[in-house]
């Protein structure tokens, strides 16, 4: 190829065979340029300077080798040929490396190996190697891969400064609007207006949160960062930084863990997001003075939490979309907090990544129960054999 091809890249960009010859010569001469230049896959045949059609090398040398063929060809024209090779593909030189490639792999498979023909402005007419053309798509598609990667380390690099430079600013707004509402001189209307910003401020980040979630979870590549880690004490301190927020809304959250410590295996930074969003989405979508209640314990391999409320609950419809991008569900929130729609489905696809599972338990206007069961660790499973071992011996 004479030049790197490009996502952009068309025929007219490869190198083009231009051998010629006229119909009336006899196929000795045929023979002959073949044989003095294995490249030529295709000969394009003329007469009088004006194109006919396109003999290619395989077709030639397979009637060539049929009985009596090779001692008649001698005596006869390349005319003799034409109607073996009228049968071609022929495309615009401005047609994309692409769709020439499908449209040439569509060929029956007699003439699937034969060169194409490329038509120009001026009806020039040039001869394009097919494995040059399946060499080109190759590339191209290389090329493309680099290109979304180049794009994919561009959106990581993008999202790093959202995440550093916005998220600062928008948690001291929160932080400084809640201080100012504890202050004695602030009387009950800028306390409405500190109220406002507030919302809005955790509106911003919680959309800002997700879209970032989404949009790292949609990376090329996936990574988990796995280590055995104390599942009870990390829930725990969930429920506890919502402790403001539920009860502003004079709600209850329980957490009843059946055992003192649950060790799992897992990348602890995303199990946090997961039941983040999940004991949020309880609190967001409950009314005031309602009660949710979060369970932990084992069940067989697997570390089992719930979380029940007594919100809305989910419809059939709900249920088709639950785990989709972007999916306005028919519960809404009940003290005007914002709702992306990404957080279950940032849920589900960690989840989904540590091999776990998620459960849904439902009904309208009865409340809805999330079962998330994770892999226990190794560590747990030894430490428990153990125990055993120790108490048959007692």
């Amino acid at each position: 190829m004479k030049r790197p091809i490009n996502i952009d890249a068309v025929i007219g960009d490869l190198d083009l065979m231009t051998v010629k010859i006229e119909s009336l010569e006899y196929l000795t001469n045929v023979y002959n340029i073949f044989e003095k230049d294995s490249q030529i896959s295709g000969i394009l045949i003329t007469e009088n300077g004006r194109f006919l059609g396109m003999l290619s090398r395989k077709r030639f040398f397979e009637m060539m080798s049929k009985q009596f063929m090779f001692d008649l060809f001698l005596k006869r024209s390349v005319s003799d040929f034409i109607k073996e090779s009228e049968c071609y593909l022929s495309l615009p030189h401005h047609t994309p490396v692409l769709k020439a490639a499908s449209l040439a792999l569509q060929r029956e498979d007699s003439k699937r190996h034969d060169p194409i023909v490329v038509e120009f402005e001026n009806d020039e007419k040039k001869l394009l190697d097919f494995y040059e053309l399946l060499l080109a798509q190759t590339h191209v598609h290389l090329l493309t891969s680099i290109s979304l990667n180049e794009a994919n380390e561009f959106k990581k690099e993008l999202l790093g400064i959202l995440a550093h430079d916005l998220r600062s600013p928008i948690n001291s707004i929160i932080g400084f609007s809640q201080e100012l509402k504890e202050a004695n001189f602030i009387n009950d209307e800028s306390t409405t207006y500190l109220n406002y910003i507030e919302i809005a401020a955790k509106q911003m980040n919680d959309l800002m949160n997700d879209l970032l979630a989404s949009a790292l979870n949609d990376a090329t590549e996936y990574e988990l960062n796995c280590t055995d880690f104390e599942l009870i004490s990390l829930i725990d301190s969930i429920v506890f930084s919502f402790k403001k927020y539920y009860e502003s809304k004079k709600q209850v959250v329980q957490f009843n863990p059946s055992h003192s410590q649950i060790i799992i295996k897992a990348d602890r930074q995303k199990i946090k997001e997961v039941f983040e969003n999940l004991i949020s989405n309880a609190i967001k979508y409950s009314e005031y003075g309602k009660k949710i209640v979060i369970e932990a314990k084992y069940e067989d391999k697997y570390a089992e939490i719930s979380i029940q409320d007594e919100g809305q609950g989910f419809t059939e419809d709900d249920l088709s979309k639950l785990y989709l991008k972007f999916q306005r569900l028919s519960a809404k929130p009940t003290s005007y907090e914002s709702s992306t729609g990404l957080g279950l489905y940032i849920v589900k696809k960690i989840i989904d990544y540590h091999d776990g599972k998620i459960i849904l338990d439902t009904a309208v206007n009865k409340g809805s129960t999330f079962k998330v069961l994770l892999p226990i660790s190794e560590t747990r499973e030894l430490n428990e054999s153990r125990n055993f071992e120790i108490s048959e011996k007692n």
